[in-house]
């Protein structure tokens, strides 16, 4: 009777393991296109995530910190490179999933261009370039255009979006797949400004991230990517917010 319970036991328990959901680390200009795949991702294989969303460099010291993640989507492929020689994780652990876009988001008459930010004496939000890969990135092209105004730093692209979406800044320049909604968003050449190329780190290999790796190749996932401004790894041009 004991050795029954204990069965019973081992075997609900070893159910609720199965069924746990995927614990997955998304930088901020990601997660939009995870949170919109996760119904279909768990529809297709009965499986669920868990996102964690912070700025990329956030989320990879809580990565070094010990975070129990099972997979990172970060925004650049410093971080994902850094964590696997840091992890000594296999090469075959890291692959790149996207090319991201950054967009200026302007309801300020005084830029209609991202040329006129060459002479505007304003405010223009950005990522925090220290955390954010798009952060570093709208830095960089700020320094190009010769931009003499206020940066103001947001913790990530999120909180940007949402400093710009209430109007407690005018002007920014953020990821494409957070500024799809707002007025006023422009596409910009992807050659002003560094590539970035969003690489994903599996933490912990298994059976559940082989299936979402694959679901993200599937052709629902490739357009959503498209869809939120992202392209495919090599292929076309930037999608218009």
């Amino acid at each position: 009777m004991v050795v029954r319970l204990l069965f019973c036991g081992w075997l609900l328990s070893a159910g609720v393991w199965a069924e746990a959901p995927l614990t997955v680390a998304v930088t901020a200009s990601f997660k939009p296109v995870l949170s919109a795949l996760s119904e279909p991702f768990s529809t297709a294989t009965g499986q669920s995530m868990r996102l964690v969303s912070a700025s990329t460099g956030v989320l990879s010291q809580q990565i070094l910190a010990g975070a129990p993640f099972d997979v990172f989507f970060a925004a650049d492929r410093a971080h994902p490179q850094h964590l696997r020689d840091a992890l000594n994780l296999p090469a075959d652990r890291v692959t790149t999933y996207a090319l991201g876009a950054l967009v200026l988001v302007t309801q300020d008459p005084a830029v209609q261009t991202l040329d006129d930010l060459h002479d505007y004496a304003g405010r223009v939000i950005i990522a925090n370039p220290l955390q954010a890969p798009y952060g570093a990135a709208a830095d960089q092209l700020l320094d190009r255009l010769g931009f003499s105004g206020t940066r103001v730093r947001a913790n990530n692209v999120s909180q940007a979006r949402q400093y710009l979406s209430l109007n407690l800044a005018t002007v920014g320049l953020t990821a494409a797949s957070v500024a799809q909604d707002l007025p006023g968003a422009q596409a910009i050449d992807p050659t002003l400004y560094p590539v970035l190329e969003q690489q994903v780190i599996v933490l912990r290999a298994s059976e559940q991230t082989r299936r979402l790796l694959a679901f993200l190749q599937s052709t629902e996932a490739i357009q959503m990517l498209r869809d939120m401004g992202y392209r495919e790894p090599g292929n076309g041009e930037p999608v218009e917010p």
